[in-house]
Formats: structure tokens, C-alpha cells, sequence
């Protein structure tokens, strides 16, 4: 194995970076310091050696996905560019790019996304511009406005379902907000 020559980073620092995944999900702690990191590299890039200008250069441009570990209860707004994983229990707005609920999540909240996966609980609104898929353990309460619909039998699903003509997916997290109800 090579050694790495660091001058921005410390070795601990540099190895949390390099083990992650620039598209991972991962929870508010690990966000916040892998941020950090590739923050710090941004403002030494001048001082950065090769080692760590080639991690600033894979990472720079990452979006680290949001997980919502099982056993946690968490109330908010996320409008996030990437992925949106809730394995806890969740209530408020969610815009994000993706959104995966758990077996074990219960989601009382509106979901815009591109793409949403239901395996858990859900009380509220989903507008997908891609596809929603229900899973067979899933209970899903309220409307949904999606091209793509996919509930798997075994599903609860109790609400009303519009499927406009299929069209080329747009991100949900551009548009800032959740689009109102027509109609």
C-alpha cells in the first residue's frame, strides 16, 4: 500500500472521505462532518497534495443523501437535490430527488419527488414526476399524482390516484415547493 502525503487533511479525516460514497445516504452527523471535510479541502485546495486534490476532485460535487435512522422521530422541511432514506418515524414536507420509506418508517407528511418507494407507512400526498412504487407491507393514505404507479398486491392504498401521460421526469427539488392540489 502507497503512502499518502497530506498537508489540508488529517489521515482520519482523509480515509472517512475516501471510504464514503459521493451519491451514499447517510445521517445528519456524518453529512455534516463529510460537508466539513470537502469543505476544508475547497479552501486549501492551493495547499492540497495530489492525494487530496484527487479526492476534492471526485467529491466536490457530491450530494450525500439524507437517512433518518430507525428509532428516531423527526419533524421538518427537507427539500434536498439528492436522496431522502426515512427508516424512523417522520412528519413534515418532503422535496427531494428520491424518497425510500422503510418497513419500519411511519411518514406523516406531503412527498414530491421524482421517484418514491414505499415500504412502510404514509399519511399524506405523493406527487412523483417519475414513478411510485407501493410495497406489499405498505400502507399508503392519501392522494397520488404520478405517470408510473406500481402497488403490489398485499398493499393498502386508500385515496385517489391520477397518472398524467407519461413525460420526461423533472427534478422536484428545482421547483422549490410541493405543487398545489388541482382541482
Amino acid at each position: 500500500m502507497t503512502e499518502i502525503k497530506l498537508k489540508v487533511l488529517s489521515e482520519k479525516d482523509f480515509y472517512l472521505l475516501a471510504k464514503k460514497n459521493q451519491e451514499g445516504v447517510y445521517d445528519q452527523e456524518t453529512r455534516e462532518k463529510l460537508i466539513w471535510i470537502v469543505k476544508r479541502l475547497a479552501h486549501g485546495i492551493k495547499y492540497c497534495t495530489s492525494d487530496e486534490k484527487q479526492l476534492y476532485k471526485k467529491f466536490k460535487n457530491s450530494v450525500f443523501g439524507i437517512l433518518l435512522r430507525k428509532n428516531t422521530e423527526t419533524h421538518e422541511k427537507i427539500n434536498h437535490p439528492g436522496i431522502v432514506h426515512v427508516a424512523g418515524k417522520f412528519s413534515g414536507e418532503i422535496v427531494a430527488e428520491s424518497v425510500l420509506i422503510e418497513k419500519t418508517a411511519t411518514v406523516i407528511a406531503n412527498i414530491a419527488a421524482e421517484e418514491v418507494f414505499c415500504k412502510g407507512i404514509v399519511r399524506g400526498d405523493i406527487r412523483a414526476t417519475d414513478k411510485v412504487k407501493i410495497s406489499k407491507e405498505a400502507e399508503v393514505t392519501g392522494d397520488i399524482h404520478s405517470p408510473n404507479l406500481n402497488i403490489e398486491k398485499g398493499a393498502l392504498f386508500e385515496g385517489r390516484c391520477s397518472m398524467p401521460k407519461n413525460r420526461k421526469p423533472q427534478s422536484m427539488f428545482w421547483m422549490g415547493k410541493i405543487p398545489k392540489k388541482a382541482g
